[in-house]
């Protein structure tokens, strides 16, 4: 299995996409995860999701046109979206709808208290790095689930999607998940609150534990209803390559999710350019994975750090240790680059 990532810039027009597919048939490549959802916005037609500021002239929708171009050949489409990662740069979105204009109460923090944002995007602007990636939605917020599960309801309604490939799931760093109506709802784990519902429970969750059960809950939920609308759709995760912090770190337990059956396939985005370090993420999972996990792991290879030699290494790597299959990371080298895919089709074969 050879899955590719295709970033959202690429889809913007029939012409970009057409690319897309030809270099995806000519280098056998089978599985693709285009990106539909990057910053809040749909690359798609959405009732719920604002159009991207790309495609704000034209009526184009890129995912019907690669799902249709698609037909027949045995290239599988899967819409790629990020789930929780809403907006990055330090200027205001053009569209009115934007979440991060619409709702503020639903961003994640790092402290307790609602966020300003005209405070942090004028701090982004003087400092890029001062609010991290920039800005997510906060998995704990009820409302925030509520509204991704929508989100995700109306992709399935108009769309008939090969798979379905969640980005983003996690907390942006250990210190987040401080948003103040999630904080809520995890201090009346311990302790009964005014116009909160009580929750009967025999054993009292850590905040860690609080923090990874909300973006389990919601993959969960989510794997029900896909399944429900399109049982044959693969449900897959792009996650972090090492499981302790992928876990400890960022609130995404995807051995669990595997484990439960919410997930089809887990890709630990191994982007490293150490071999070393590459293959520690490996004897990880191996380590703490069934075998029969194992084989649903997808593992993600970086092109963007490291030259095509040291790729392939890493596919040579991947394949000694059984994975059932690769993806590269990303298509916009091979564009930018066209050599770069000459040289790695030998890793490949």
């Amino acid at each position: 299995m050879r899955a590719l990532w295709v970033v959202r810039d690429h889809i913007i027009s029939k012409e970009k996409i057409d690319q897309v597919l030809i270099f995806a048939e000519e280098n056998n490549y089978n599985h693709l995860f285009v990106q539909i959802r990057g910053r809040g916005d749909a690359y798609y037609k959405s009732r719920l999701v604002p159009r991207s500021h790309l495609l704000a002239k034209t009526k184009f929708d890129p995912l019907k046109y690669i799902l249709k171009k698609a037909q027949g050949s045995p290239i599988k489409i899967h819409a790629w979206l990020n789930v929780y990662y809403l907006w990055s740069s330090p200027m205001i979105p053009s569209q009115p709808n934007h979440l991060l204009l619409s709702h503020p109460g639903w961003m994640d923090t790092k402290n307790p208290d609602p966020i300003n944002i005209d405070f942090t995007l004028a701090e982004m602007r003087k400092n890029r790095q001062s609010n991290g990636e920039g800005f997510y939605l906060s998995p704990t917020h009820p409302e925030v689930d509520a509204h991704l599960q929508n989100v995700l309801t109306e992709l399935l309604q108009n769309y008939n999607l090969d798979g379905i490939h969640f980005d983003y799931i996690r907390y942006h760093d250990l210190q987040w998940g401080m948003n103040p109506i999630g904080l809520k709802y995890f201090l009346n784990y311990n302790r009964s609150m005014p116009g909160l519902p009580s929750l009967e429970l025999k054993e009292k969750p850590s905040f860690a534990e609080f923090k990874r059960s909300a973006i389990t809950g919601f993959i969960s939920k989510a794997s029900t209803r896909i399944k429900a609308y399109q049982p044959d759709c693969i449900i897959s995760a792009a996650v972090k390559p090492n499981l302790y912090s992928a876990r400890n770190t960022f609130g995404q337990e995807w051995d669990v999710w595997l484990a439960g059956g919410y997930i089809d396939w887990a890709v630990p985005m191994n982007y490293t350019m150490d071999l070393s370090t590459f293959d520690k993420n490996i004897q990880i999972m191996k380590e703490n994975l069934p075998e029969k996990y194992l084989d649903r792991v997808i593992m993600g290879i970086a092109t963007y750090n490291q030259n095509a030699e040291n790729a392939g290494k890493k596919i040579y790597h991947s394949g000694k240790n059984d994975f059932s299959g690769i993806s590269i990371f990303s298509y916009t080298v091979f564009r930018d680059e066209p050599s770069y895919a000459n040289k790695l089709i030998k890793y490949l074969k």
